[in-house]
């Protein structure tokens, strides 16, 4: 015999399964002892599978396939004790019994009475807690086996009460030894499903008190204030952990457009990216229908997928094909309803939760469960966020009732205290005037400049060794700078002097020729004529050829760029910048000023505060005083006046469109070191006396009256 033992059970003798009676004879030990390990082995996998956390599909699956191999039964079934009764749990084989179809019966009537019978049956058996054997067609009243087999069932006893049944249906030839061992077998399974059940349902509640602590937490946190944006992100990752999914976005309508406003793990919502634009767009069909939507790429496998509308769907692929989900749902976040309002204002969609998961799952009734209770805590908050977003004059009310606190009694006097303090502060900027000065981008320039420009086309053949040093250089007037050369005005002058020459000699040759002839000879008279005309033709062209000669050597002088004026050439490393360097005609290649002469300061000024000046001008004087500093000396204030202001604006790439202004200057009041062209200089146009607030803010005024009031 073998023996078992679960924890602290006393033995259990289990007789070997027993053939039907038969003249054959008995078993070999070997096959005996084969058999012991095989129930051995099967026994020890339940027992063990018992104290797991295995899913119970996986379990009752491995008791009824451990059962019906080990007992040789025809076939057996595990039942579940739910709230509508017992339901089918696992099965092997059960077509076999009679109970799911009914080949042998004239009618599918007697079908169903046959499962009314079981049924009935097993309601009675779940009233015991002892194993029970009955033969096939045999019973009275209630207690009636329907079957042709011989039918073995065990309860599943939790704490005193039956849970489930462990039914085997069994050949009906078996001795009484044979079924004594059967059920002791049965009873040793069921103590062992028994177990696992007490562990699964322990398990489950701890999970369960687990979870709806991690519920209580969450709807603390979602409820804790009524900023849209937090309750949204609160929403998308603390909720994501609760449902069990992978990632979760939120949004809320926008008109009569969902906007996504949290996905969980995300800072910023790229509004850019297909990725948030075929989920808005998906989130748009679907909300239309006002009801949750689920897809499982699992049932769209199977075929087993709900028909969807050509729009949903169409959008649906294009959001998947981003976001590579295999489960999704889309549930919708209506207003709390409230019994006095119209049923079409309590279904008035705010926003929508939408779920995504990326691997397989097996546990869907589960998650929509999670997935409901997430949403119905979520709704509530994001409802009343919404309600208080949109109230009017939100901000007005806030700061009112922030102040409230400072007009109590106790702190009224400190209140009239500051309140006197600004209102001081605000009538000093409106009544004591300052000086409103204008500044800009200034620098200092000679008043005399000229430019050398390039007459022609041409290279830069020569530079006046001047231009060699490191400083600036002093030239003359009409003093040679640059040499340029032309190959065109070369090839002309060769040409051009050529022709002349030929021309020359053919008219001295015609010349002697018409002088040699006999003026008295008739028959050289023709001849004479022709070669007067020769001459006179040979004449004017020598003519066209002298003048185009003298075209080409003013062309040819106007290679040589001279000085415009005494001075300074201003442009730094002329040689390095010019030096065989191919130019065009009106090319500027040097720039040459007067510094010793009369200075000005040109000072660019915003197109915005021009106005300024000219007003100025009109009310006080056209020479407005400048006071400016130079940048490399900012201890010595310099005093100027206006000189003129330029009718045009242009752009300044520091100051964008800006007006020159030119100021005269002291000449002799400035350090020679401080001389120099287009040095940095900060000054100030005096515009005459304005209140000091316009003093300190009149650039912000301006802003309000362009970008607001216009």
């Amino acid at each position: 015999m073998f023996k078992m033992r679960s924890g602290k059970r006393s033995p259990l003798v289990i007789f070997p399964p027993m053939a039907p009676e038969s003249t054959t004879a008995p078993a070999a030990p070997q096959a005996v002892q084969d058999t012991w390990r095989e129930i051995d082995d099967v026994v020890q996998e339940i027992a063990r599978l018992s104290r797991s956390a295995v899913p119970s599909e996986r379990f009752f699956a491995a008791v009824l396939d451990g059962s019906v191999r080990t007992l040789a039964a025809v076939s057996g079934a595990v039942w579940l004790l739910k709230d509508s009764g017992f339901e089918l749990e696992q099965q092997i084989n059960l077509g076999q019994t009679g109970l799911v179809t009914s080949p042998d019966t004239a009618s599918s009537q007697e079908l169903v009475e046959r499962q009314q019978r079981h049924q009935q049956l097993l309601t009675q058996l779940s009233q015991q807690t002892d194993p029970q054997s009955i033969a096939p067609r045999s019973g009275t009243g209630s207690y009636i086996n329907p079957t042709d087999w011989l039918l073995l069932v065990s309860p599943i006893v939790v704490n005193g009460q039956t849970h489930g049944l462990i039914e085997v249906f069994q050949r009906p030839v078996a001795s009484p030894a044979a079924v004594q061992g059967y059920t002791r077998f049965l009873t040793a399974i069921a103590e062992f499903a028994a177990d696992f059940l007490r562990n699964y349902r322990l398990r489950d509640l701890q999970d369960r008190a687990s979870l709806w602590s991690q519920f209580e937490r969450f709807t603390e946190r979602v409820h804790e204030g009524l900023d849209l944006t937090r309750i949204a992100a609160v929403i998308a990752n603390d909720g994501r952990p609760l449902v069990d999914c992978d990632r979760i976005s939120v949004a809320v309508m926008r008109g009569s457009k969902p906007r996504l406003i949290a996905v969980s793990g995300v800072d910023r919502i790229d509004r850019r990216s297909n990725a948030v634009r075929y989920c808005e767009d998906l989130l748009r069909r679907v909300l239309k229908t006002r009801r949750p939507f689920w897809f499982d790429d699992t049932q769209a496998a199977t075929g087993q997928a709900p028909d969807l509308p050509k729009q949903i769907e169409e959008s649906l692929h294009q959001h998947l094909n981003e976001s590579h989900a295999r489960l999704l749902a889309i549930i919708p976040l209506r207003q709390p309803t409230n019994p006095q309002q119209k049923s079409d204002q309590q279904n008035v969609v705010t926003g929508a939760v939408l779920i995504e998961r990326f691997s397989a799952t097996s546990d869907l009734g589960q998650l929509r469960h999670r997935t409901e209770v997430l949403a119905r805590q979520s709704e509530l908050a994001v409802a009343n966020a919404l309600d208080y977003a949109n109230l009017p004059f939100r901000s007005v009310w806030r700061w009112i009732g922030r102040m409230g606190w400072y007009l109590r009694l106790r702190q009224l006097p400190r209140t009239l205290f500051v309140v006197g303090l600004l209102a001081a502060a605000v009538t000093s900027l409106i009544v004591v005037p300052a000086d409103f000065t204008i500044t800009g981008r200034g620098e200092l320039q000679p008043a005399v400049r000229r430019g050398l420009f390039a007459g022609s086309d041409g290279i830069v053949a020569k530079l006046s060794d001047k231009l060699a040093t490191n400083q600036p250089p002093d030239v003359n007037r009409d003093e040679v700078l640059v040499e340029l050369t032309n190959s065109t005005l070369d090839f002309e002058l060769t040409r051009v002097t050529g022709e002349l020459q030929t021309g020359r000699k053919r008219l001295s040759s015609t010349q002697a020729e018409r002088l040699s002839m006999d003026r008295n000879d008739p028959r050289g008279r023709s001849k004479l004529e022709q070669l007067a005309a020769d001459e006179k033709e040979l004449e004017e062209t020598l003519k066209s050829l002298s003048a185009q000669l003298d075209v080409l050597k003013r062309q040819q002088m106007e290679l040589q760029l001279r000085s415009p004026i005494n001075g300074q050439v201003l442009t730094w490393d002329a040689t390095q910048l010019l030096q065989n360097r191919p130019v065009r005609q009106g090319d500027r290649l040097l720039e040459v000023a007067d510094t010793k002469g009369e200075w000005i300061l040109e000072v660019r000024v915003a197109d915005q505060n021009i106005g300024h000046v000219r007003d100025a001008q009109r009310e006080l004087s056209r020479e407005l005083n400048v006071s400016f500093v130079v940048a490399t000396d900012p201890n010595v204030v310099y005093q100027g006046r206006l000189k003129s202001v330029a009718a045009d604006t242009r752009s300044d790439s520091e100051l964008g469109p800006s007006v020159l202004v030119t100021v005269a200057l002291p000449r002799n009041e400035i350090a020679a070191e401080h001389l120099r062209p287009g040095a940095t200089v900060i000054p100030h146009i005096h515009c005459g006396r304005r209140p000091v607030g316009y003093v300190w803010f009149h650039e912000f005024i301006h802003t309000i009256k362009t970008k607001l009031f216009f």
